[in-house]
């Protein structure tokens, strides 16, 4: 009796391992990883927020599948939901790393939280000075004067002499106004009107008038929303300006579809090419049936880059996994973080022609 019941736990064994084997996970990579991402997916930048989460939810889709988890919070385009999401991921959730926010004001606020849980912050916004100072803090954009050179051969082809400067009263509105100051000298323009403005202010035809009585041949405008910057430049051209216009916002056709023939001729400066990896492109038209612009691209890239850095570096921290990982086949060529905590990635002048953004002629 007792060789019989021997024999049956030895086969229950070995039936129970080969079970085991076969039915055990494919892949434990990733296991146990928390990602949380904060988005604008509503709100004023929510144009913006709905094409990163394409991005997002690309590199989502494939890290899953090694046991990554995503927890996903809106921000509602809002500093004060910001910091509401990043605490909920951080003590609630108890996520791993952020990824976002998108806008250099949600950033700053979001960082002591992250800071204080030792989590690093790996936002898509554009690289702040605001940033330097915030050691856990990583820019998915390069900054505004990098952005800008791209902006300053057409500014001396035209032969532009004199530059308004109209900027929203934000962190962005600001590195972006200081940027072209600096550039004055170098690019041969004087700034003969400068003055921050409000976001979401609507009638700015105060500002326009100020702008045509200045006499500036060309101006530059930065908002937040880039509904904003647009409508600026509409208002100008109502009251008869005639000059170049500079809009530094995240081009979307759909915007300039609202302003028809006020929108055509403005120029983007700081824009990533639309020319992203095979992969990438496949991927995207799949799923969304249509085609990707840089701003998914860039959503994809920060998300892929950060979590496949932390599996390959386990415990070492985002920080030192970023910095220790090579990035393969990004869908923005050449995508990479520097040791500052900045990326680096080419950049063009984009214009607005038939009411959709093309690189720039002139």
């Amino acid at each position: 009796m007792k060789k019989i019941v021997g024999i049956l736990v030895i086969i229950l064994v070995v039936v129970g391992g080969i079970y085991f084997f076969k039915n055990k996970p494919t892949s434990t990579k990733g296991s146990g990883l928390k990602v949380g991402v904060i988005l604008p997916l509503t709100g004023d930048l929510s144009i913006t927020g709905e094409k990163l989460y394409q991005g997002v939810q690309l590199a989502q889709a494939q890290l899953e599948k090694e046991g990554v988890k995503f927890v996903v919070e809106d921000s509602h385009s809002k500093p004060t939901d910001a910091v509401s999401a990043a605490s909920k991921l951080l003590n609630v959730d108890k996520v791993d790393v952020i990824i976002g926010t998108y806008s250099p004001d949600e950033t700053i606020a979001v960082a002591p939280l992250a800071l204080k849980e030792n989590k690093d912050v790996f936002s898509f916004s554009f690289c702040s000075d605001s940033f330097k100072p915030l050691t856990n803090v990583f820019c998915g954009y390069p900054n505004a004067d990098k952005q800008l050179d791209t902006v300053v051969p057409m500014i001396q082809k035209k032969g532009i002499k004199t530059m308004a400067l109209v900027d929203a009263n934000s962190d962005f509105g600001i590195n972006s106004r200081d940027a072209m100051v600096r550039k004055a000298p170098s690019a041969g323009y004087t700034v003969v009107y400068n003055e921050l403005v409000p976001n979401a202010n609507g009638d700015y035809r105060t500002f326009a008038t100020k702008i045509i009585a200045s006499k500036a041949d060309s101006v530059f405008v930065t908002m937040d929303n880039p509904v904003d910057a647009l409508t600026v430049v509409k208002q100008l051209r109502e009251l008869g300006f005639k000059g170049t216009a500079i809009t530094f916002v995240d081009v979307d056709n759909k915007n300039l579809e609202k302003f028809g023939s006020f929108g055509e001729g403005t120029f983007a400066p700081g824009i990533a090419p639309s020319q992203f990896s095979s992969d990438y492109t496949s991927m995207y038209k799949a799923k969304f049936s249509g085609t990707p612009d840089y701003v998914s691209a860039l959503g994809y890239d920060m998300t892929t880059y950060v979590v496949k850095a932390m599996e390959e570096n386990p415990g070492k921290g985002s920080k030192t996994a970023v910095f220790n990982y090579k990035y393969k086949n990004p869908a923005i060529e050449n995508f990479s973080f520097l040791e500052d905590r900045t990326v680096v990635y080419q950049l063009e002048l984009q214009m607005a022609k038939n009411q959709q953004y093309v690189k720039a002629e002139y």
